[in-house]
Parts: C-alpha cells; sequence; structure tokens
C-alpha cells in the first residue's frame, strides 16, 4: 500500500515550507551575530551558556532542592509494584533498569532525607483486604497505598482513601507535569475528587502499554518488498487488513489435522486482558457523558455489536487465527513468536523485556493495535488493567501531608528523569527493537494512549472490564448487551454516589 502521488506532492511541498523558515532564522542570528559582535553589552553565546548552565533547576518538580524530614520512613503497601519503591540489592547487577532505580532511590533519599520503605507487599487479590482491616481499625501502618488499577481501587469508593484534593497534597503535588498521567488520572478518578495518582513512579506504566509484534522473518517471506510500517503510518492498519494479511498463513505442521499449539498461524489472542486491548484499538467506547455531563454506561452500541463481530469471527471461523486461554496465552505466544510460526502476537510493551524475545533470532517489528476501520480517525492504545496507582489511606496523621505529598511529587519527578529514559529510550528503542522506524512507531503507540472510566471502574458495574473475554466465545452478543445496560448503569448511579461524597 504506496502512498499516491498527491500524498507524495503534499510531503514535498510541506518539506519546501518547512526549508523557508529554516533560512529565515538562519538570517535572523547572522544579524544578531553580528549586533551582538559590535555591541559589547550584548553577552556572549559563551556568558549566556554559564548563565543558564547556573540557574538551570536539577529538578523538574517546583519543590525545594533540598528538604529535610529528619530521617522519616514513608511506608508503602504495595500489590505487585516493588522494584520502583525499594531496592533489594545496593550493589551493580547489571541490569540498567534496576541500576537506575538504586540510583533514583539514592539521590531522592540525599535530596529529602526521608526513607522510602515497602513495608509490606501482598498479592494484589489481598491488598483491598490488608488495607480495610488496617483503616478499619484505625492503624497508622501504611503512608502510601500502591495498589492494582481493576482489584484494589474500590478502596476509594469505600471511603478508605483520602481526596488529595481536599487534604493539602496538591499543595505539593502537581498533576500537571507531565511526569503525572492526567489522562489516566482523570479516568480512575471522578470530577475534581483526586484518590489515586498514576504516572512516571514506574515503568511499568510504560510496559504495560499493548502494541502488536510482527515476525520480521514471516512477514518478510510472506510480503517481500512490503513495508508494514508503511501500512500504519497511512492510517491503513484496521482489522480487515489483520485478516487479509494474516490470511493463508496457518499450517499444520505436524500433519496430525487439529489446530494445535505445534502449528503455524497468523495471529493469535488471550481470552483475558490483551483482548480488551484489541476492544480499544477498534474505537469501542464503555462511558459516555449524557445531556447534563454526567457519565453514562455506553458499551451497548451498533459499534460494539460491529465490532465483536470482526473479533470473533477473526479468532473462531478462521484457520488463520486463535482464541488461547488466558493462562496458556503467554507461555505459547512466546514459544510461537521465536520459533518463528507466529506472524502477528498482541501483547504488552513488557513482552520484549522476556529473554527468550530478547534472544530470538529473528528480527521483530512493534505497531499499534488495529483500528475498527479506515474511518477511525486515530490508532487507540490502551493499557494492561493492573497500571500501580498510588494513594493516602485516611488514618494518616495530617501533619505527615506536607512529608508524603512531597515525596511522592518529588519521586514521580526523579523517576521520570531517571528510570524511564533507561528503559523507554535504551531499553525498548536501542536494545530491543532493531532500527529507528520501530523508535517511530513505539513514539506513535506511547502518543495514542487513552482511557476510559467505566472500563477501569468494570468490576464495580456488574463485570463490564471483563465483558469481552467472558463472552468472546459467543457467536451473537447483541442481547446480552441490551440485558446488562440497566444494570451497568444503575451500579454506575451507586458507584458515583459514593466518590462524590467520599473523602
Amino acid at each position: 500500500m504506496k502512498a499516491s502521488a498527491s500524498k507524495r506532492a503534499l510531503s514535498l511541498l510541506l518539506s519546501l515550507l518547512m526549508i523557508v523558515p529554516a533560512f529565515t532564522s538562519c538570517a535572523q542570528n547572522n544579524a544578531e551575530d553580528e549586533t551582538a559582535a559590535n555591541d559589547s553589552s550584548v553577552p556572549s553565546a559563551e556568558e549566556e551558556t554559564v548563565a543558564e548552565e547556573e540557574t538551570e533547576k536539577p529538578y523538574r518538580d517546583n519543590l525545594p532542592e533540598t528538604m529535610d524530614f529528619g530521617g522519616a520512613d514513608i511506608r508503602f503497601l504495595s500489590a505487585e509494584e516493588k522494584i520502583s519503591i525499594e531496592i533489594d540489592d545496593e550493589t551493580d547487577t547489571g541490569d540498567l533498569v534496576n541500576n537506575a532505580y538504586w540510583q533514583r532511590s539514592e539521590a531522592l533519599k540525599g535530596r529529602t532525607n526521608a526513607n522510602v520503605v515497602l513495608a509490606s507487599q501482598v498479592g494484589y487479590g489481598n491488598l483491598t483486604n490488608v488495607a480495610t482491616q488496617s483503616i478499619t481499625a484505625g492503624s497508622d501502618d501504611y503512608d502510601v497505598i500502591c495498589g492494582h488499577t481493576r482489584f484494589n481501587m474500590a478502596l476509594a469508593a469505600s471511603n478508605y482513601m483520602l481526596d488529595l484534593n481536599k487534604h493539602g497534597f496538591t499543595d505539593y503535588i502537581d498533576i500537571s507535569q507531565s511526569y503525572w498521567s492526567d489522562l489516566y488520572i482523570s479516568n480512575v478518578n471522578y470530577k475534581d475528587h483526586l484518590y489515586w495518582l498514576a504516572g512516571d513512579m514506574t515503568h511499568s506504566f510504560i510496559a504495560y502499554i499493548y502494541a502488536m509484534f510482527v515476525n520480521a522473518t514471516l512477514w518478510n517471506n510472506l510480503y517481500p518488498g512490503e513495508s508494514i510500517y508503511d501500512v500504519v503510518l497511512e492510517g491503513n492498519w484496521t482489522l480487515d487488513t489483520l485478516n487479509q494479511y494474516a490470511d493463508g498463513t496457518y499450517i499444520d505442521l505436524n500433519g496430525d489435522g487439529t489446530y494445535d499449539d505445534n502449528d503455524s498461524y497468523g495471529v493469535i489472542m488471550q481470552q483475558g486482558h490483551v483482548l480488551n486491548g484489541m476492544v480499544f484499538a477498534a474505537d469501542i467506547q464503555y462511558t459516555g457523558i449524557d445531556a447534563d455531563g454526567n457519565y453514562t454506561a455506553a458499551l451497548n452500541s451498533e459499534h460494539t455489536v460491529d465490532a465483536f463481530n470482526k473479533l470473533h469471527t477473526l479468532f473462531y471461523s478462521t484457520d488463520y487465527g486463535r482464541m488461547l486461554e488466558n493462562a496458556a496465552f503467554d507461555g505459547t505466544c512466546v514459544t510461537m513468536f521465536t520459533g518463528d510460526r507466529l506472524l502477528f502476537c498482541p501483547n504488552t510493551f513488557g513482552f520484549t523485556s522476556n529473554e527468550k524475545i530478547r534472544d530470538m533470532e529473528s528480527d521483530f517489528y512493534v505497531i499499534p493495535l488495529p483500528k475498527y476501520d479506515d474511518t477511525q480517525e486515530n490508532y487507540r492504545v490502551n493499557q494492561y488493567d493492573g497500571v500501580p496507582i498510588y494513594g493516602a489511606p485516611t488514618t494518616i496523621a495530617e501533619d505527615k501531608i506536607p512529608m508524603i505529598a512531597s515525596v511522592l511529587e518529588a519521586m514521580c519527578s526523579m523517576t521520570s528523569d531517571m528510570v524511564i529514559p533507561v528503559y523507554y529510550d535504551m531499553a525498548l528503542k536501542n536494545k530491543y527493537s532493531r532500527d529507528q522506524t520501530t523508535a517511530q512507531m513505539i513514539d506513535l503507540i506511547h502518543d495514542s494512549i487513552t482511557a476510559d472510566f467505566c472500563f477501569y471502574w468494570g468490576d464495580s458495574l456488574v463485570g463490564m472490564m471483563g465483558f469481552f473475554y467472558e463472552n468472546i466465545q459467543n457467536a451473537e452478543i447483541a442481547s446480552k448487551l441490551k440485558s446488562m445496560e440497566k444494570a451497568w448503569n444503575k451500579a454506575l448511579g451507586r458507584l458515583l454516589d459514593k466518590l462524590e461524597g467520599n473523602g
């Protein structure tokens, strides 16, 4: 799918237009240099550089450069997140990301004279119970709760989490800064209530982004001379295009006449959270807004039914597409992909951290998950539902809030500057991906992230979050959607009443 002549002409015109300001800028700079040479009052370039270095802030946040909290501990209760909170090994392990966290932790301690401590780590399935028991007992056990979005965010609806906007946290925490994800934060919270924070506190925020991995050996054998990147950049990467390229790829390698893990496929899918990534990419909306500006449950729509039918057909009515059970997906997709038996593999960026993927002989491409069709304006990307979220229990002492808030702000800012570049730029772009175009594609994916309130609160809305992977095997979905709509909106109303009154 090559660009048309008109597109090439437009690109040339744009390139020419970009040259004009460049020449103008050069002319202006030359004139300014001549003026400066004849005017001793104009500082030299060297003097300006020194002045900038003297005034440049060491950190992006607006906190003081140094703070002194008397060596106090900031105690975290965490579900899955660990490395970004407390490093076990203080020596040089050779792992770039681990070492970056260690350096950040040392710098954070030196800057704040406070210790970030992992007081307790429990599975996400137990964290809500552990936090609830501590908070209802009035115990001063934890200063920060770091939860799994899907399974632990409901602590806010139970009135166990402080509304950070109402308790002075935002005097120190600036969520407008780029190291916080304003998009994610606005979609896990409600209106101006702020219970949970998320962003560059951890590299998991990036590692949990969904993408499509393409086996380059298979692609180049099947489609020599074609560029999958061109397909994406021209806006033509859709569910229909995926079908087109995956069609004809199935091979019964062991000749047993059955579709099994030993065969070769075009695309496989997890009957679990990865399917949610495909749903978001197809522009399915979980949350609507009515005429009064209130949230509504919007999943029951004609578009949802159409997208569902496309996905169901792909994975249940073709030989080249295969649906795998949740637990079997991770291991099977790695084995197939590294064995050159899988053309398209949907997964998160964290897929590239797998040792077998890093060591595979074949190259691979990274692209967004496909759009619904070519009328969809933009690619849409979401994240695994377990993105770490950070909040404060209602049991913390008011006089500790300046310290806790300051450490959280500094921690996020410094992680963004010291760790995220190591993971994102060095690991994803330079180590795992093999060329500059892949790096460009990763930027496109990252810039396409979206979020949705009802999706993230889906477990409080009668199973809305898991609706697709619980029903994808069914041939018909319209009646099921219609039957659930009333229950979803009723549950949504109760949830919003709780969030409105808590904190």
